[in-house]
């Protein structure tokens, strides 16, 4: 039995840096695309702000059509959450 946990222990340890990833939480503000437009859309970063108490801040719109291929690379171990708030920045519904 001891042996069965050391070896389970070693195939854990082996494939934990395969599994392990970093979260990275985004605050924006989301222009979205009319209401009526069907079809594929992604999402865009247009501008990335400092702010004083509130860290970075980013503008995002949707934009039509499918997303672009990333560029090939190394594996990525970055989770991105993005927190959109969708309509004008000063409170208004976007129109």
């Amino acid at each position: 039995m001891r042996t069965i946990n050391r070896r389970v222990h070693r195939l854990e340890e082996r494939l934990r840096p395969a599994v392990e990833r970093r979260l990275t939480v985004q605050l924006g503000y989301l222009k979205e695309l009319p209401a009526d437009y069907t079809g594929p859309r992604h999402v865009v970063t247009v501008k990335q702000t400092e702010s004083d108490s509130h860290g970075v801040w980013f503008e995002w719109e949707e934009r039509p059509g499918p997303e672009p291929q990333p560029a090939a690379g190394g594996a990525n171990n970055e989770h991105v959450l993005r927190l959109g708030f969708v309509g004008a920045k000063d409170g208004r519904p976007a129109s």
